[in-house]
């Protein structure tokens, strides 16, 4: 979806079938400004009929709905619109950016982390508050080394890892990459399932196979290939 102007407000509809949950992102949307909340649905057979009718711009798609998954709604959907994922279960996440969603929220999501999913639709007009540099704890032996968030160029999932790459060495991560994007700031961006790169350190893309880009970064030999999604997402965080 193209940059929306910021007197058009996203068309938002709520698919959860917790009345609490429902309610409390109810609130959080409430806060943002250009939100317009159009439909809230309890019943996945009913939030089918509503996406199609209503084609919003944005869905944000509870996975346990009872009957049906929340999966089985976006195979039911024929509107093309953005899709988040709502969920407390981390175990569908590979499934969710499979199935091309912009972002993936394990409840409880405070506001700040509502407010970086919605930044990856490159709308200008909802402001982040989350930080430019946080810390990560990572493990070399028997010490623990604390990583600036801004000296990482990428970090991978190797065999079920995850490897933060920085200057000069990489540092094993005791924590998933679903976590991890959530914890890190806005510079970050997933371009593939298995890799999250540090947009700020990036210093080349080359157009590369099927679409997809290859990433070279300041000072390290290290590379990234995205996948097409991925190399979607680049192309709409540098406006290119």
């Amino acid at each position: 979806m193209q940059n929306q102007p910021t007197d058009t407000p996203l068309r938002v509809i709520i698919v959860e079938d917790e009345a609490p949950a429902r309610l409390k992102l109810k609130m959080q949307l409430q806060q943002l400004a250009d939100i317009l909340l159009i439909a809230e649905c309890a019943d996945p057979v009913k939030a089918i009929e509503t996406i199609n009718a209503q084609q919003p711009d944005l869905v944000f798609l509870d996975i346990e709905l009872g009957e049906l998954s929340g999966f089985d709604v976006l195979e039911a959907i024929t509107p093309p619109c953005h899709i988040i994922f709502t969920t407390a279960y981390s175990h569908h996440a590979v499934k969710a950016f499979e199935k091309k969603a912009l972002d993936y929220l394990l409840k409880p999501f405070d506001l700040n982390r509502l407010r970086q999913a919605l930044s990856r639709l490159v709308i200008p007009h909802i402001p982040s508050t989350a930080q430019s540099d946080t810390q990560l704890i990572a493990k070399v032996g028997d010490k623990m080394h604390i990583l600036q968030t801004s000296d990482i160029h990428f970090v991978s999932s190797v065999q079920g890892i995850s490897v933060a790459q920085c200057l000069k060495r990489d540092y094993h991560l005791d924590t998933s990459l679903e976590s991890l994007a959530q914890q890190l700031p806005l510079s970050f961006l997933r371009v593939h399932r298995n890799c999250i790169v540090n947009t700020r350190l990036i210093s080349q893309i080359e157009k590369w196979h099927n679409g997809t880009f290859l990433l070279r970064f300041e000072n390290i030999g290290g590379t990234v290939t995205t996948s097409r999604r991925g190399a979607l997402a680049i192309k709409k965080h540098f406006k290119i």
